[in-house]
């Protein structure tokens, strides 16, 4: 099985969920599944405030392209619970609608999530059966967040991000780690450009299953990558992590 991924490293319209859904809709010709940056639909840095029954409105837009044109869509966006609003990515699909509300926020240096609640569970997402493992952004320097959903079956994991200048270095470390560490392949959709006071630093890519890259964005663009069910069974054939996992330990 072979599904298309379109990375897109686009800016979005800051406080128009509307507009930013309807751009998405423009672009699901180009792949099977899309994944935007981290709060897309809002503009990272945009108050949530007021804008709940807007962003309702917008992810309901995109639900049902997905359905109606039959492709998937994995976008960041604030979605509002009982506890108060997380910072989310939402995975939309004909094969349902799945969310992970962003368990590790980031407070230090020039980021702050302080208006967010945290996530308390991991998240999954289905295209025509394929699984695909959830995180956003910091979430990705903890291991155990993509490492799960990989060994509950994902055979992507996607992460949307929205990271500065002073983070590059250090996403550009972990995640080719990521991939090779679960044998699955990986596509990192960050924000660029100014954006609430920081300079996003792009760099968006697909990286298969042994780490390397396969796909990038350069600048405001799109990027696809292909993900292989075969070829992913040879690689893990070849580098056992997820078989070899010792599952009768309790590691935490």
């Amino acid at each position: 099985m072979k599904v298309g991924l379109l990375l897109c490293q686009l800016r979005p319209s800051m406080g128009d969920p509307e507009s930013n859904a309807k751009a998405v809709i423009g672009l699901m010709g180009q792949a099977d599944v899309l994944v935007l940056p981290e709060m897309f639909l809002t503009g990272y840095g945009t108050p949530a405030d007021g804008l709940e029954c807007r962003v309702e409105g917008a992810v309901g837009m995109l639900s049902d392209a997905c359905k109606d044109l039959d492709k998937a869509v994995a976008v960041g966006s604030p979605r509002w619970t009982g506890a108060g609003i997380a910072n989310s990515l939402l995975f939309l699909s004909p094969d349902g609608d799945a969310f992970y509300d962003k368990a590790h926020l980031a407070r230090f240096g020039a980021y702050s999530e302080d208006g967010f609640v945290s996530g308390e569970r991991p998240g999954m997402g289905s295209y025509h059966g394929m699984r695909f493992g959830l995180c956003v952004c910091y979430d990705v320097f903890f291991p155990e967040v993509l490492h799960g959903r990989s060994l509950e079956g994902a055979s992507v994991n996607l992460c949307c991000a929205a990271s500065g200048i002073q983070s590059k270095t250090f996403v550009d470390t972990v995640l080719p780690a990521r991939a090779l560490e679960n044998v699955s392949y990986l596509a990192y959709v960050n924000n660029v450009g100014p954006m609430a006071g920081l300079e996003m630093h792009g760099c968006s890519r697909g990286l298969d299953p042994f780490g390397r890259t396969i796909a990038e964005c350069k600048g405001v663009g799109t990027a696809r990558m292909t993900v292989d069910t075969e070829t992913l069974k040879e690689c893990r054939e070849a580098r056992r992590h997820l078989v070899d996992y010792r599952r009768d330990i309790g590691w935490t």
